[in-house]
């Protein structure tokens, strides 16, 4: 179980997971030490998994953002799918969900050409892929961490 201070680190870290344990620990009303043996407890129990590095598409070259939904023939094809996606640079998420879609993915390409590409050619011609529906992002209005 984790208390408030530990909802503290966890939302400080959330938002700069590069952000000095003594200024965490100034939030918190502890000393780094305590901070660094909070985290590592927290690390120990998988609550944390992990740092991000989060790098920008656009600045890359990659203009398009889109969503994807997936419907598969029957869902006996959902695991070699999902291998097949994950060997896609340009797919970034991928999850398996309840409603329309089998598969619901995230990927960034460079233009709409490159889109074109990626669905006619790669994504497809997966073996259990019966058809997609592509959604364009015009803009990525926000996206934010889990805070506690």
């Amino acid at each position: 179980m984790i208390d408030e201070i530990d909802k503290v680190i966890l939302n400080e870290l959330s938002t700069d997971a590069r952000m000095p344990l003594k200024e965490i620990g100034l939030k918190c009303q502890l000393s780094p030490t305590a901070v660094h043996q909070r985290i590592r407890k927290m690390e120990d129990q998988g609550i944390i998994r992990g740092a991000k590095l989060l790098i920008d598409p656009e600045k890359l070259g990659y203009q398009t953002m889109a969503y994807i939904g997936i419907y598969l023939e029957k869902a006996e094809f959902y695991k070699a799918a999902r291998d097949q996606l994950s060997k896609l640079k340009e797919v970034v998420e991928c999850s398996y969900t309840t409603g329309d879609y089998s598969l619901l993915i995230k990927i960034f390409c460079k233009d709409n050409r490159h889109l074109m590409e990626l669905l006619s050619v790669k994504i497809q011609s997966i073996k259990g892929v019966s058809r997609t529906d592509t959604l364009i992002c015009l803009e990525h209005a926000f996206e934010r961490p889990l805070l506690l």
